[in-house]
């Protein structure tokens, strides 16, 4: 936050006797946007373009004699000057503001960009008094960054030995997928499954899911846990196979492989 000179507005028409209103301080909150925590599709671009919203509020004292009029913010972006959103701060105990004619004067401040454009972001607050005297203008900074982190897996559910019969055996694999961002910047988990000779398997990569559905062997939407069951006939090849799983996230950020191998009797 920071506090620069004031000035008086030119006109002939009002008495511009008498101190400004100043502005003592601002705040913003939040004051910084991770914009890789806000998905608009499946899978985030840099033309994706984002809802930024946050709340700004300033202190402001005036004269007794010479009441404040008018308190407005500008925002303005980290490359050009020009003007991105503006509007009033009111100080009327409604909606986002606490409490009225406390001096402490609030607004909502909200606007577009794409996913691309990061950087500092200022708001310049001003007052104006009834007579139209200018305050000192007060800058809040909105740091917008991005700031993805890939998924992780863990706690696998698979056996290590499965023998065949004279019918088709069910094999339900499940694993559990985290994201530091939210289960839902969980875009995918899929595994790809190697023979014994080391060639892939017909198919690679399988879809995993957590939508609860039975068919899939899983058993709780929603919980994070990705499931699959998949049918061994009694022709599979017997041997060691090798399971390579991994997550992706909207930003097609992928986790770690973890491998998995199970060893097929007859």
């Amino acid at each position: 936050m920071l506090i620069v000179g004031c000035e008086k507005k030119e006109t002939s028409l009002i008495d511009s006797s008498g101190p400004p209103p100043t502005l003592l301080n601002a705040e913003i909150s939040p004051s910084s946007v991770n914009s890789d925590s806000i998905n608009v599709g499946s899978s985030r671009t840099p033309d994706d373009v984002l809802a930024i919203s946050t709340i700004v509020t300033a202190h402001a004292n005036a004269n007794s004699d010479n009441p404040i009029q008018d308190v407005r913010f500008v925002l303005r972006g980290p490359i050009t000057s020009q003007p991105i959103a503006d509007g009033p701060l009111l100080d009327d105990g409604i909606g986002i503001d606490v409490k009225a004619n406390d001096g402490i004067y609030t607004a909502r401040v909200s606007f577009e960009i794409k996913r691309v454009e990061i950087g500092d972001f200022s708001i310049e607050i001003n007052a104006e008094s009834r007579n139209g005297l200018i305050s000192n203008t007060t800058l809040a900074r909105l740091k917008i960054f991005r700031g993805n982190t890939p998924p992780s897996l863990s706690t696998l559910e698979a056996p290590d030995t499965l023998t065949l019969g004279s019918q088709s055996q069910l094999l339900t694999l499940r694993i559990l997928a985290t994201d530091p961002d939210g289960l839902a910047d969980i875009a995918r988990v899929v595994f790809s499954s190697f023979k014994p000779d080391g060639s892939a398997s017909g198919g690679n990569p399988f879809q995993m899911f957590d939508d609860g559905a039975a068919s899939h062997g899983d058993v709780r939407a929603g919980d994070g846990t990705y499931s699959l069951t998949i049918s061994l006939p009694p022709s599979t090849q017997p041997g060691v196979y090798r399971f390579e799983f991994q997550a992706f996230d909207r930003s097609n950020a992928a986790s770690a492989i973890l491998i998995h191998r199970i060893t097929v009797k007859q």
